[in-house]
């Protein structure tokens, strides 16, 4: 009895190793999650494709529901993807606690060292995700927010979108934006129809993680200093959320408490009731703009408070990978991350700018005559602000040189969150800002207890 059983064992693994060298080896699966933005996904889609092609070892397990909002439970519950691609404050927190796996040189042969691999993104760009001399996050995307310009509505109030009208600082924007407003923000019943400029409140990811802290960025502030000091009410602060406010309730470009033509303020833009707006870079070419609007929409650089340095808010989807799958599969997610990331081209075409600046030749992609030829073509790629990155005057990753320690980091959406329920509060009910941020201080003292 016990010989038959044996034999049939020995059968049996005979037969697993014939089939492995029938068949091929065993596939390895990845699970990947990815943001929802439609031009994104089938773009990903037909990498994925295109990928186990090359690869016919690795299967990829793609999804796109609720991605954002599942990863943080599921990492922590232990059952999350072995790949994915959230905004970077969640890499941030999930490498702080330790459920990252970092970059595997293994599957980067192009590159001895995580030196080389830094070298050829913009400067900065993988900073945020650095730990214990490693680098635990690669960005897919970046994409820079810039002003965006009816030029309809401007010539609709008079003024000619000729580059000398085109704000580059905040105080030109309060100037020409009051103009517009003046000209033809309400009808004759006093309704307002259009809006020069207005801040993106509905919205509150883009409004608070984006425009928010690149504006304390522009004027010096921070919200923690290196020492751990709450420093939301200082007077780089006070400065920055005084230009905020009075850019509606003095300037008078828009009414905050208006929506003509859309929900937030990007559907005005699109739907062409929003003279200027500081939106991501790309919008235009993913297709959100009405036909009739795409025309009369231009893209210029984001505008920043006169007498300080041009600094470019930029925002960006990062890779990650699970540190709790083996090393067999963190090298495979890590390859199909490098294959991606190298897809350039797909990148500008979709509007936004790839994070590795340098090609194998060691020539940036924006000085290639395919990249030129593009930018003639599509606005949304004109006007980036590549020199500016180039030389690494960005608010990196969301502006989280603003959070001076760990700690603060691992709180920022926490802290922000404070900050933009103060300065909401000031621009709406029009109120002192000293006040009010001594209070969102007070708060985040408690928090960071």
């Amino acid at each position: 009895m016990k010989k038959g059983r044996r034999a049939f064992l020995s059968v049996v693994v005979l037969m697993i190793v014939l089939s492995t060298f029938v068949f091929g080896e065993e596939k390895i699966i990845l699970t990947y999650w990815e943001h929802q933005f439609p031009g994104y996904v089938d773009w990903t889609q037909r990498m994925i494709k295109e990928y186990e092609k090359i690869n016919p070892n690795v299967e990829i397990e793609f999804s796109v529901d609720y991605a954002h909002e599942r990863l943080l439970p599921s990492m922590y519950a232990g059952t999350g993807p072995d790949i994915s691609v959230p905004h970077d404050a969640k890499v941030v927190k999930l490498m702080m606690e330790g459920y990252l796996a970092p970059v595997r040189l293994e599957a980067f042969l192009e590159f001895n060292s995580y030196e080389d691999l830094e070298k050829v993104y913009f400067p900065g760009v993988l900073d945020l995700f650095k730990k214990d001399g490693k680098i635990y996050g690669l960005p897919i995307n970046l994409s820079p927010h810039m002003l965006y310009v009816n030029e309809k509505l401007f010539r609709m109030a008079g003024i000619e979108p000729s580059p000398e009208n085109i704000p580059e600082h905040w105080d030109e924007v309060c100037k020409i934006g009051g103009d517009i407003f003046e000209a033809i923000g309400k009808n004759e019943k006093g309704v307002t129809v259009y809006e020069a400029f207005d801040w993106e409140y509905a919205y509150r990811a883009t409004w608070r993680r984006d425009d928010l802290r690149t504006i304390f960025a522009q004027y010096g502030a921070k919200f923690v200093d290196e020492n751990g000091n709450v420093v939301v009410d200082s007077p780089q602060a006070v400065e920055a959320v005084k230009m905020m406010r009075d850019m509606i309730n003095k300037c008078k470009t828009g009414d905050p408490n208006a929506r003509p033509g859309g929900e937030d303020r990007s559907w005005q833009l699109f739907n062409g009731t929003l003279a200027m707006g500081v939106f991501p870079g790309g919008e235009i070419y993913k297709g959100n703009a009405a036909e009739d609007v795409v025309d009369y929409l231009k893209v210029y650089q984001f505008p920043y408070p006169r007498g300080y340095e041009q600094v470019i808010p930029v925002r960006s989807h990062v890779f990650m990978v699970n540190g709790s799958i083996s090393e067999e599969k963190q090298i495979e997610a890590w390859k199909f991350i490098n294959y991606l990331t190298q897809q350039w081209q797909e990148l500008a075409v979709l509007g936004q700018m790839p994070p590795r600046m340098l090609l194998a030749n060691g020539t940036p992609w924006y000085e290639t005559d395919w990249f030129k030829e593009q930018a003639d073509k599509y606005q949304s790629l004109r006007n980036l602000p590549l020199n500016e990155l180039a030389e690494g005057r960005a608010v990196w990753q969301l502006g989280y040189e603003l959070y001076g320690t760990d700690e603060a980091r691992l709180h920022a959406d926490e802290i922000t969150d404070i900050v933009g329920d103060a300065v909401d509060r000031i621009i709406f009910m029009n109120l002192d800002v000293e006040p009010q941020l001594k209070e969102a201080k007070k708060e985040i003292e408690i928090l960071l207890k």
